[in-house]
C-alpha cells in the first residue's frame, strides 16, 4: 500500500511539473535512394525539424520526429522528392509518459534500497551516488573538472588502486547529449563494477591493475537536467545564443575540424557548434581532463545511444587515420564480446562512414590532439524499436553488453601497450 501512495504522489508530481508536451507527435522514418533525395535530407536537417538519426547514406534509414501540426506539411514536402515515409512512432507523448511511470514505480519498489542501476536518475541522484561511492570505497575519489554556464559541477569519478602515478589511463565520456539517458546509466554500471568487484574478478583486477579508469558520468548537467524538467528530448547544453535560441552541441565543440561537415553555425540547430572551438564548458572540461593527464590516456571512449555502432576517427573527414588499422582491429575485437553476450549486432568503422560526418568531435580531437589511438565513440541501444525512450528493463543487458565489448577492448590494448 505505501508503494502505491509513493507511486501515485510521484505521478502528482509530475503531472505538474511544466514540461514540454509531445502528445501526436510522430517519429517517421525515411530511406534515400538517390543523390537528390540524400542532399535533399541534408538541407532539412538545419530546419526545425528533430533528426533522431541522420542522412548517412543511400538505403540507411533516417528517423525524423515532426509535431502534428507540421506532419501533413512534412509529408508533402519528402513526396515532392519521391521520399515516402513509415510511421514508426505514433505518439511521442505517450512513449514519454510510459517512460516516466515506469521510472516512477521502481522508484517506489526500490525505495530504501541501494543505488538501483536498473532505473534512469536525475543529476543530483548521480551527485550524490559517486560522492557516497568516493566516500565509502578506498579505490574511488570524485573531482569536479568544469562549471557549466548554469552552475553546475561536472563530475568525474576516478577508479584506481593508486599504486602509481604513472599509470595508464583510460578515460570515459558519458552523456554529452543530454536526452541520452542510457549512457549516463551504462557509466555508472561499469563504474561501480569496477570499483566494487576489484580483487574478486579477476579481469576487472587486472584492468585496474593496469590503467586509472576516469569516468565522466554525465559530461552535459545543464542539458541532462533539462531533459528531467522541461524537455526530454534536449539535446544540447543550456548557453544562451541570443534570441530564442539555447544550446551548443558540446560534441560538435571540440578543435578537430571544427566548424566542418555535420556542425551548424545555425544557433537553433541541435547540431551547433557554437562561436569558436572549446567555447562551452563541456567540451573544455574534458579537454582539461586529458591534457591532465596528457601522454598517459590510452584510451578515450564517448558513450552515445542510439544505433548500436562503435566507431574511430575521423567524423570531421572520411580520410582515414594512419593508426585506422589498428583501431578497426580492435573495434573488432570489442563488438564480437559484446555481441557474444546477447547477440546483439553492432555495426563498427570510421565516424564519417559508418554514422556521418561531424566535425569537432571529441574523439577526432583525443586521436589528433593527444595521440589517443583508441579513441572511440560508441552508440548504444536501440537501432529505433525505443530510440531514446529506452525502457528502464533493458539498461542492464545494455550496460552489461557494453561493458563486455570495453573489457575487451582493455585487454587488447594492455597487451598492446605493456
Amino acid at each position: 500500500m505505501k508503494v502505491l501512495l509513493l507511486a501515485f504522489a510521484l505521478l502528482a508530481t509530475l503531472a505538474n511539473a511544466a514540461k514540454i508536451d509531445y502528445t501526436g507527435h510522430k517519429v517517421i522514418r525515411v530511406v534515400p535512394q538517390t543523390e537528390e533525395q540524400f542532399r535533399f535530407l541534408l538541407k532539412l536537417q538545419e530546419q526545425a525539424y528533430d533528426f533522431w538519426s541522420s542522412p548517412t547514406s543511400f538505403g540507411s534509414p533516417v528517423d525524423i520526429r515532426v509535431s502534428p501540426q507540421r506532419y501533413q506539411h512534412l509529408a508533402s514536402t519528402l513526396n515532392k522528392v519521391g521520399l515516402t515515409h513509415k510511421i514508426r512512432f505514433f505518439d511521442i507523448g505517450k512513449l514519454i509518459e510510459e517512460e516516466e511511470r515506469n521510472i516512477i514505480l521502481r522508484r517506489a519498489l526500490h525505495s530504501g534500497r541501494a543505488f538501483d542501476f536498473e532505473n534512469y536518475h536525475t543529476y543530483t541522484e548521480i551527485e550524490a551516488f559517486v560522492n557516497e561511492l568516493a566516500a565509502t570505497n578506498a579505490l574511488v575519489s570524485s573531482s569536479v573538472i568544469g562549471t557549466t554556464y548554469e552552475g553546475r559541477g561536472i563530475i568525474m569519478a576516478t577508479v584506481s588502486t593508486g599504486s602509481s602515478s604513472t599509470k595508464p589511463v583510460m578515460y570515459f565520456e558519458c552523456a554529452m547529449h543530454a536526452r541520452e539517458w542510457v549512457a549516463p546509466a551504462t557509466c555508472l554500471y561499469i563504474m561501480n563494477e569496477m570499483a566494487t568487484k576489484y580483487g574478486t574478478d579477476a579481469e576487472i583486477t587486472a584492468m585496474l591493475d593496469y590503467a586509472d579508469w576516469l569516468i565522466t558520468p554525465v559530461s552535459n548537467p545543464d542539458g541532462y537536467d533539462y531533459t528531467w524538467t522541461t524537455d526530454r528530448l534536449w539535446r544540447k547544453n543550456r548557453v544562451p545564443n541570443g534570441g530564442i535560441c539555447y544550446g551548443t552541441d558540446p560534441n560538435r565543440n571540440f578543435d578537430a575540424g571544427f566548424a566542418g561537415p555535420g556542425a551548424s553555425d545555425n544557433g537553433c540547430s541541435d547540431t551547433y557548434h557554437g562561436p569558436f572551438a572549446f567555447s562551452t564548458q563541456e567540451a573544455s572540461a574534458m579537454r582539461d581532463a586529458i591534457l591532465a593527464n596528457s601522454g598517459r590516456v590510452v584510451a578515450a571512449i564517448s558513450i552515445h545511444s542510439y544505433s548500436q555502432l562503435w566507431m574511430s576517427p575521423y567524423g570531421y573527414q572520411s580520410v582515414l587515420p594512419a593508426d585506422y588499422a589498428e583501431m578497426y582491429r580492435v573495434m573488432t575485437i570489442s563488438v564480437n564480446a559484446l555481441t557474444a553476450t546477447y547477440g546483439t549486432q553492432f555495426q563498427y568503422g570510421n565516424i564519417a562512414d559508418t554514422i556521418y560526418p561531424a566535425s569537432g568531435g571529441s574523439v577526432d580531437w583525443t586521436y589528433d590532439a593527444e595521440n589517443v589511438v583508441y579513441s572511440y565513440a560508441l552508440e548504444l541501444r536501440d537501432t529505433g524499436l525505443y530510440g531514446f525512450e529506452l525502457p528502464p528493463r533493458l539498461i542492464l543487458p545494455t550496460a552489461t553488453e557494453t561493458f563486455n565489448g570495453l573489457k575487451a577492448m582493455a585487454q587488447e590494448i594492455a597487451a598492446k601497450l605493456p
